[in-house]
């Protein structure tokens, strides 16, 4: 290793990326996911919001189909940024009966997305 303090891979303890911080690569590619984390999931908080609970630790946020474009948006980032996380194709937009729960901490954003749906079978 040469005197190399960062040498071989690390696992990233707030995103959970295993990249190597020695090649410039992955160093970049490592700082791309932390800013599509941040921004996707950040909640600036809005005048008009739906506050269904509140704890100690953060709030529920609830957002229907008839709200405004700027709260479906963020509840259309965020269940994008879930698909992503979890492999799933994105849809290009939430269907439109669906509910969507944020759990918003403050400082940290959002932390928690329930998407809810009426079925009839």
């Amino acid at each position: 290793d040469a005197g190399q303090r960062q040498l071989g891979a690390q696992h990233c303890g707030s995103c959970g990326m295993l990249y190597s911080p020695g090649i410039p690569e992955d160093r970049l590619q490592h700082l791309r996911h932390h800013r599509r984390l941040r921004e996707g999931l950040s909640y600036p908080g809005w005048k008009q919001e739906r506050v269904v609970a509140e704890f100690w630790d953060g709030k529920i946020v609830l957002i229907l189909p008839g709200d405004p474009n700027y709260a479906r948006r963020k509840a259309q980032a965020v269940l994008a940024q879930v698909d992503s996380e979890l492999g799933f194709p994105s849809s290009p937009r939430c269907p439109e009966p669906s509910h969507i729960y944020l759990f918003v901490c403050p400082g940290k954003g959002v932390l928690g997305c329930l998407a809810a749906q009426p079925i009839q079978q």
